[in-house]
């Protein structure tokens, strides 16, 4: 135990509605830059809950990504990765742009969840589009 270690508290226990929180602040934190504007989009996918959106704060600075992928995958239905996966994708998209340590998180979240971009890809398309406006004009 560490000097200040007392004063940390124990990280809250993953739950699946937990797990979609980390996962939106892991994304916002891909690229190193974190806008007020994805702050807010991450708290309208997660229905402006803010204590679940400060426990998962409290999650990720607590446990590596890796802990935290590993956890999460042995915690989640299939039904629940997917529904994850798909927030995720649509955050990553929400600025127009996929920065590359972006897509490389992603990669990282299909991997850990055994779903292949095969798997995914009809899901992804639609949201792609919905996220492209340059089709409006």
């Amino acid at each position: 135990m560490g000097l200040f270690d007392m004063f940390k508290g124990a990280p809250p226990a993953l739950t699946p509605k937990l797990t979609l929180a980390v996962g939106l602040l892991h994304m916002i934190n891909a690229d190193g830059h974190v806008e007020a504007e994805e702050i807010g989009n991450v708290l309208q996918a997660l229905g402006n809950d803010k204590a679940l959106f400060d426990d998962a704060g409290r999650y990720a600075k607590s446990k590596d990504l890796d802990s935290y992928l590993a956890e999460s995958a042995g915690l989640l239905s299939a039904d629940q990765k997917m529904c994850i996966l798909l927030n995720l994708y649509d955050s990553l998209l929400a600025d127009g742009v996929a920065a590359p340590e972006e897509q490389a998180l992603f990669s990282r979240f299909l991997s850990a969840y055994g779903v292949t971009e095969q798997m995914i890809e009809p899901y992804t398309a639609g949201i792609a589009l919905k996220n492209n406006r340059a089709v409006l004009g």
